[in-house]
């Protein structure tokens, strides 16, 4: 029987800057850019969120519900500098820790018990290191699989623990809304209950092969979700094959502008973290979801694998052009990083960004070049051999 943790950092962008300026702490912080322009909430405070404010929530709505709110920009450097403080701390308690953002991981204690000692106790000591050495608040959920330790958290905020025990997953789920499932929004949330399922209970009540039917292989996923059941393993960072970054939107949308907004949000994150664990990624990915949950994906391979922001974002949004009309509304949009690779970055192009009638200037320079000393007096790299 495993032994998993998820921890995830309450407010964490929020949390940072409230260490950084105590100043802010109870009141309503909002981190995400400029409530004049088009961004979304990367963050918000308890307090703020009592206005109902959430992440990826439009920035200008969120000043529209609290017009008294502090905004702020944020600085991603800090808050990468935060992350890996909080990653020192789990990597000294298991060998299995997979980073899933900046300020969230799950770790696998399975087998560590007669060095840490009970995996309860051990997930109250991690907690209280984080907030001792750093300020920060963290809810744990605990379990025997990935799944029910994410649900665990997520009941557990704000800066609480809570486990659900092995043998009374499908139990422990029966009576929580539909909401409760990760993956199923508000908006998919309101569809389940207009078809009368109201709870996990109604749900897993459904034939998988009405679910599969219906929504494909989200359907098999739901079925499997309804009862607790998840087979996928905790990767250490080293073999983490991908990073991503979705959100499931308020209101589903066919606005191209706010859809890329958040797209830009979420390639901030994901390339945040590339570069926090010095990796860079040779495909990018574009994921959406409709309002009827079909779910569509499209991939470019990069020339050279990249961690910098326009990069990945000029890619992501090259594919959202090419695949988003407005005839169906979106719920979920996502970036995927895969062909993750280490090391320097490649080196780059001197003449990449010339136009005709440079590049006609520069190989004028080069014929007299070679008229004066020679053809062989200047050639392209790949032209020597050797």
């Amino acid at each position: 029987m495993r032994s998993i943790l998820h921890i995830d950092m309450d407010a964490f962008f929020v949390s940072v800057e409230q260490v950084r300026d105590p100043s802010l702490t109870g009141k309503p912080v909002i981190v995400g850019g400029d409530p004049d322009g088009r961004g979304v909430v990367a963050a918000a405070s308890y307090e703020a969120r009592a206005y109902g404010i959430h992440s990826a929530m439009p920035i200008a709505r969120a000043k529209r519900l609290c017009p008294h709110a502090i905004f702020l920009r944020g600085s991603h450097h800090l808050y990468s500098e935060f992350s890996g403080r909080i990653f020192d701390i789990l990597d000294r308690y298991s060998p299995l820790v997979e980073p899933m953002s900046l300020d969230e991981a799950y770790v696998d204690l399975t087998g560590c018990e007669r060095l840490h000692g009970p995996m309860t106790e051990t997930a109250e000591r991690m907690h209280d290191e984080i907030k001792n050495t750093i300020g920060i608040n963290a809810s744990v959920g605990m379990a025997a699989n990935k799944l029910m330790a994410k649900i665990a958290s997520g009941m557990a905020k704000p800066n609480g623990l809570l486990r659900i025990l092995p043998g009374h997953e499908a139990a422990f789920l029966a009576p929580l809304p539909i909401g409760r499932i990760p993956g199923i929004g508000p908006k998919s949330g309101e569809e389940f209950k207009r078809m009368g399922i109201h709870n996990v209970r109604d749900l897993a009540a459904l034939p998988l092969e009405l679910l599969e039917e219906v929504y494909g292989e989200w359907g098999y996923r739901l079925y499997q979700k309804a009862r607790g059941v998840c087979e996928s393993p905790v990767l250490k960072r080293d073999d983490t094959r991908s990073i991503s970054r979705e959100t499931t939107l308020e209101e589903d949308s066919t606005d191209p502008a706010f859809l890329e907004s958040t797209l830009s949000g979420l390639v901030e994150k994901a390339a945040s973290q590339l570069r926090e664990e010095g990796l860079r990624a040779r495909c990018v990915s574009l994921k959406l979801r409709y309002s009827d949950f079909k779910t569509v994906t499209r991939s470019h391979t990069l020339s050279d694998a990249a961690c910098e922001d326009p990069i990945i974002f000029d890619t992501v949004r090259n594919l959202f052009r090419k695949l988003f009309t407005r005839r169906t509304r979106v719920r979920l949009i996502g970036v995927a990083l895969t062909s993750l690779t280490s090391g320097a970055p490649p080196q780059m192009e001197l003449f990449e960004n010339l136009d005709a009638r440079q590049w006609q200037k520069l190989y004028q320079g080069i014929d007299r070049l070679r008229e004066k000393y020679g053809f062989r007096s200047i050639l392209r790299g790949s032209s020597v051999i050797n």
